[in-house]
């Protein structure tokens, strides 16, 4: 049996990116949410179905499972970054950045240990920011990383994955540049159903006064800045 997926998508949000949406408000965001909702839940549903099915094929059951699971996940983290991005409005404060990105790195050394993972800063090292809202726009970045470095890794058995994070004082502003030599995926540049993380981090960034911008540097991976003020 095909697990069949279905992308409609409505007219009226199709042409629509979800790095914009603090600029189209509300529902269109609830609209954006509800649609990246949909997919999981119809292929956790799709995946359960076809694993009734498969009750005496006990090769196959594990692999149904582990679909389930993962939709199942993907749909908490999207609940649970559009909620925090919507109601999360504490006023900045200054915060140690030195603590959070080696605490991050520490976690995802032990995560990935394929990768080369390398901090060029120190500590002191603050910003005026929201330690949670940081925390959870650099473990986007750093999740797409690594999704980036995985998706090479397949295509090349040599490839060593390395992702690299420093900091750079310009003016009254501190950039934190987060770049991996993996495979470059716009998903702010596709339509409705992708890059719903990446759009949620800039809204965040917003709130802080800050930004992100990304480059692609083709066969050198990409690179993600992230700017803040220094108070």
């Amino acid at each position: 049996m095909t697990v069949s997926h279905n992308t409609e998508e409505s007219t009226e949000f199709s042409n629509s990116k979800l790095s914009n949406f603090s600029e189209i408000g509300f529902p269109e965001m609830a609209a954006a949410l509800a649609h990246e909702i949909k997919n999981p839940a119809a292929i956790a549903l799709a995946h359960a179905n076809l694993m009734r099915q498969e009750v005496e094929k006990d090769s196959e059951l594990g692999t149904h499972i582990c679909h389930i699971e993962q939709a199942i996940s993907d749909i908490c983290d999207l609940v649970h970054e559009m909620l925090f991005a919507i109601y999360n409005c504490t006023e900045p404060y200054e915060v140690d950045l030195y603590q959070i990105l080696s605490e991050m790195l520490d976690t995802y050394r032990v995560a990935w240990p394929g990768i080369a993972f390398s901090l060029d800063t120190c500590a002191p090292l603050t910003c005026y920011g929201q330690e949670s809202s940081l925390r959870m726009v650099f473990s986007n970045l750093m999740k797409n990383a690594v999704e980036a470095i995985t998706e090479k890794s397949a295509e090349s058995e040599d490839f060593k994955g390395q992702i690299s994070i420093a900091t750079q004082h310009v003016d009254n502003c501190l950039n934190i540049v987060f770049h991996n030599n993996g495979v470059f995926d716009n998903r702010e540049e596709k339509p409705l159903g992708n890059g719903l993380g990446l759009a949620i981090c800039r809204h965040l960034l917003r709130q802080l006064n800050g930004n992100m911008e990304i480059c692609n540097k083709s066969q050198e991976g990409w690179t993600a800045t992230v700017s803040l003020p220094k108070s």
